[in-house]
């Protein structure tokens, strides 16, 4: 048989009726809808995993980055605020993350991503307002007169909709955008996905005493043993004997593999696994302290760093990043470095003078063609040089908090995403502790 399938047209019952409907429960999401909720809107946060926190904890991407902005002295202080630092804070408290640690010419935070679970489930069960699904998936939009009216859900229990007056997509890869007809892309030069491992019983001493001289073993043997990444991270746990191996890189006939396309993303998944092993074998034969050491699991899915963006009422551009423009519709700062993992092999970084930071503008958050649909993380409108900077989690968090903030003003107001008083949203995200 071949030829087209075709799909009756089905009513779909109205599951729930809310302000605001959060489409992926990632970093971004559980900012937006965390936020949402303690404003006083009513939420609902989609998600198709089982578990909330995105990349962050289904990605074991192991270290919160984008949270600190080194200054000129050479301290290290905040560069988010609201929810994304009290989240890092409530994790220290914990013992469920720990620094921040000097990186470069940056820093990062690195976290147990069970801990973020925890944490992330908890700030959604005690939000006033908010609903959560798990296990379900958008898989249609319904576009009015310029509006998502409604967003059909697949669940175990079959398909139902859902109204909402604002919609926010944080699927990471546009998918609500996509589906409501909005303008998005694939660009020409996307970066290469990862797929993270835990390692136990290391012999951690041995092991960080040789954290230095991890580069030149890296590029000594990249050829010999077929490695597929010249530089990389060990990153300790805080827990005994554990290490988070950062070492992997997923290229399909040297190229960067697309996790928009299904095909792709399935030989992706199945290749960074074979890259585990690979990886976990060369660890115990070449780098102290990993002689005894044993693959614990690897990350739940593959860690995809770009896909679709879409097209925004502004664009955020490289020029914008490296020359710290700080716009009138500023939401928040950042200052992680461009940070592109390119072919072979290689991560290119071009880094910040201490002390400074670009922001990042609301208009690039508002889809182009829809009026009350917003973005939140890393399907931002931005060029390649801004996207490696910006699809870190610190400003995916406060992307969040920004269309949390922005979806009330337009409820209030009864306005088009793109009208929204970008001076409101700055004072309302000031109020939150958000430095701008």
């Amino acid at each position: 048989m071949s030829g087209p399938l075709r799909v009756p047209a089905e009513t779909l019952d109205v599951a729930a009726e809310v302000d605001l409907a959060v489409v992926g429960g990632g970093s971004a999401g559980v900012a937006t809808a965390v936020t949402g909720a303690r404003l006083g809107l009513r939420v609902a946060l989609v998600e198709e995993m089982p578990f909330l926190g995105g990349m962050s904890t289904g990605g074991a991407v192991g270290t919160y980055c984008g949270f600190f902005l080194k200054e000129r002295d050479g301290s290290l202080a905040p560069n988010v605020g609201g929810l994304p630092l009290e989240i890092a804070e409530t994790l220290k408290a914990r013992g469920h993350a720990y620094g921040p640690i000097p990186f470069k010419e940056t820093a990062a935070l690195p976290y147990v991503p069970w801990g973020v679970k925890q944490l992330l489930e908890e700030l959604v069960a005690n939000a006033p307002g908010l609903r959560l699904w798990l296990h379900a998936k958008a898989t249609h939009a319904v576009v009015e007169d310029r509006s998502v009216r409604g967003v059909a859900l697949q669940t175990r229990a079959g398909r139902v909709a859902l109204r909402a007056r604002v919609f926010v997509d944080a699927t990471g890869d546009a998918e609500l955008a996509r589906m409501a007809g909005c303008a998005t892309h694939v660009g020409d030069a996307i970066q290469y996905p990862s797929t993270m491992f835990t390692m136990q019983h290391v012999d951690l001493a041995a092991a960080l005493g040789a954290l230095r001289e991890l580069p030149r073993i890296l590029d000594e043997h990249f050829a010999s043993d077929d490695l597929p990444r010249r530089g990389g991270n060990l990153i300790p746990t805080g827990r005994p004997g554990e290490v988070l191996v950062a070492l992997s890189r997923v290229a399909r006939a040297g190229r960067p593999v697309d996790g928009s396309e299904p095909g792709e993303l399935t030989w992706a998944e199945l290749e960074g696994r074979r890259q585990v092993a690979r990886l976990a074998d060369f660890l115990r034969r070449r780098v102290p302290g990993f002689a005894d050491a044993f693959v614990a699991d690897s990350a739940f899915r593959l860690g995809v760093r770009e896909t679709r963006k879409i097209a925004g009422e502004t664009t955020l551009t490289e020029d914008d990043v490296l020359g710290c423009r700080r716009f009138e519709d500023g939401i928040g700062r950042s200052a992680w470095p461009i940070e592109r993992h390119v072919a072979g092999g290689e991560t290119l970084w071009r880094f910040l003078e201490p002390g400074t930071w670009y922001t990042i503008p609301y208009r690039a958050l508002v889809p182009r063609g829809i009026d009350n649909l917003l973005v939140a993380g890393r399907c931002l409108s931005a060029d390649a040089g801004a996207f490696a900077s910006a699809r870190v989690i610190g400003p995916c968090m406060l992307e969040g908090q920004a269309v949390a903030v922005a979806a009330r003003e337009i409820c209030a107001r009864d306005v088009a995403a793109r009208d929204a008083d970008a001076g409101a949203i700055r004072a309302a995200l000031a109020k939150l502790g958000v430095p701008l």
